[in-house]
């Protein structure tokens, strides 16, 4: 057995069974690996970027390691931006790079590039093998430290490493445990079960953290008569119809999450990092419950940091506190109901171009009880935070915290790849779909049936607000678009375009039964405004002077 199939099969008893990637001179012995080596499929995307990302969403919705590979020089590159999407939304992959040999390092040889260097800031581990006697030692290293601290790995390999004979036998990692049940220590617990006690209006911000406590979430929320706040990324957390879920929280969020925040006295960060300080209560006490203890208190000020797991601190937080009466919560209920009666009016009109709200409104209305979501970055990020229901059973993820665009269509390869039995379905912009559209082909090779949606403006919508916010007129951000549905047949997909809210309902019957991946060219208005829930006058000042300076243009 030589390097490369060591490497092969290591990632194959850590549960890799995609490798996503394109083929290079300086990984070929790699690719001789992969292709003798079953239970472990490889990928061949258009772009490595698309791997990355296909490789991020996969880990994201499995939990588990997943693996993408590049070429020395340009290939290897190409990988960093959906990497980054893994890093910031700490998913676990392991990226394998092909490198010069080992004699043309240091000699500006061709496609030679410090990649340990290049990936040193957004690898938890990176690693060059320099001779065969480190193998298996760094990758085993390598999976340890993506799948410990859920973030990325990367494994430099010199094509002439790889030809070599590797050392065994070797200590497998099989057995090892990487999600350990943390619970916050006693002594805190009483602390913070004091605190809640003395507390009246308690609300709950809840994270991706919370995604394996679900139960335990709801449980804590009815017992505290807490209303739960979530955050965009775990939007497939608790679903949308729950009575105790208020929304979201921010640009992209509702004046019912505001305004709980406004008028609690203890707020329970559980699981998350929300980043937009300005959103958070000023006067509240803060309880913070994270598996990480560099996360508390990074954001906002905390009174008491439990450091554990989500789903052990909320069950000893349960069984040591008081109920409280329903009354903050009924409050927050009604302003929920309120706030959604004034959407539902914006969803059910009847209007051409069609507004994105209804368009968002109507998939979630057919889409299947077991359907994986994936959200591009961009204006869909607020028609989907605010418009889109999701059910229990259904998946919902997207790039957070990187906000990459681009990512819906690979996300959604990655996501079908991984639960080929479920129906997939990527919603994108016009701007974010045609960054990666040819991976289209990617999703017909592999016969990847999925529903592509793309609200279509003509424009980078989102990027038109924030200049416009800034009191800038809008500049650099109209779109001139290709036919989307004929580059889909000419990829060997199908499409349709719809330019009607009435005919999207049969168009994504016929789209769901399809066995080929199926873009949806959905003309959506372009003048819809993504509204903050709470207009400050400064916001609208800006917006007036953008206008008047577009006028004069």
């Amino acid at each position: 057995m030589n390097v490369a199939e060591l490497i092969v099969q290591v990632l194959k008893e850590q549960g890799v069974r995609h490798l996503f990637g394109i083929p290079g001179d300086a990984i070929n012995d790699l690719m001789e690996a992969v292709r003798q080596t079953e239970g472990i499929e490889f990928i061949q995307v258009k772009h490595e970027e698309a791997g990355a990302l296909a490789a991020s969403i996969q880990a994201k919705l499995t939990g588990e390691l997943t693996a993408c590979v590049g070429t020395s020089g340009p290939g290897a590159i190409h990988l960093l931006n959906g990497l980054y999407d893994a890093k910031m939304d700490h998913a676990s992959v392991i990226a394998i790079t092909g490198q010069v040999e080992t004699q043309y390092l240091g000699t500006s040889y061709h496609q030679e590039v410090d990649l340990q260097r290049l990936f040193s800031d957004v690898a938890v581990y990176s690693q060059t093998i320099s001779t065969e006697q480190q193998v298996p030692d760094v990758i085993l290293e390598g999976c340890r430290a993506a799948l410990s601290h859920h973030g990325v790995a990367h494994i430099n390999l010199p094509s002439d490493i790889a030809q070599k004979k590797a050392h065994l036998p070797y200590n497998k990692l099989s057995d090892v445990q990487f999600n350990a049940r943390i619970a916050p220590s006693m002594a805190d617990c009483k602390d913070a079960t004091q605190l809640i006690d003395d507390s009246e209006r308690i609300c709950i911000l809840a994270g991706i953290g919370t995604a394996d406590a679900r139960d335990e979430l709801i449980a804590l929320s009815d017992h505290l008569k807490a209303p739960i706040v979530r955050t965009l990324r775990a939007k497939d957390v608790i679903d949308d119809d729950h009575p105790n879920c208020i929304g979201g929280l921010g640009l992209l969020g509702g004046k019912p999450a505001m305004d709980a925040f406004k008028q609690c006295d203890l707020l329970l960060m559980i699981g998350t990092d929300f980043p937009y300080k300005a959103f958070y209560p000023q006067d509240a006490k803060v309880i913070q419950i994270d598996r990480d203890a560099t996360q508390i208190g990074k954001r906002h000020p905390v009174d008491i940091g439990l450091v554990g797991q989500a789903k052990p601190a909320m069950s000893q937080l349960l069984e040591h506190t008081q109920p409280k009466s329903s009354g903050f919560l009924e409050k927050a209920q009604q302003s929920m109901a309120k706030w959604r009666d004034a959407q539902e009016k914006i969803e059910h009109a009847d209007e051409q171009p069609i507004r994105p709200q209804s368009l968002i409104q109507s998939l979630a209305n057919v889409a299947p009880d077991d359907a994986i979501f994936v959200c591009d970055t961009g204006t869909v990020n607020a028609w989907t935070a605010r418009h889109l229901t999701v059910k229990p059973g259904q998946r919902f993820t997207l790039s957070s915290a990187l906000g990459t665009m681009g990512v819906a269509l690979p996300g959604a390869i990655g996501a079908k790849l991984a639960f080929p039995d479920k129906p997939v379905v990527a919603l994108a912009g016009d701007g974010g779909f045609a960054m990666t559209m040819t991976d289209l082909v990617t999703a017909v090779h592999y016969q990847l049936p999925m529903v592509i949606v793309i609200l279509n403006n003509e424009k980078l919508g989102f990027i038109k607000l924030e200049q416009e916010a800034a009191g800038l007129p809008a500049f650099g951000i109209d779109l001139h678009n290709a036919d989307f549905v004929a580059i889909a047949k000419a990829c060997g997909a199908d499409g349709q375009r719809v330019d009607h809210i009435d005919a999207l309902d049969g168009v994504f019957t016929q789209a769901m039964a399809s066995a080929k991946p199926f873009v949806i060219d959905a003309q959506v208005n372009a003048d819809e405004l993504v509204m903050p829930p709470v207009i400050e006058p400064a916001q609208a000042l800006n917006f007036m002077k953008a206008k008047v300076k577009e006028w004069l243009d």
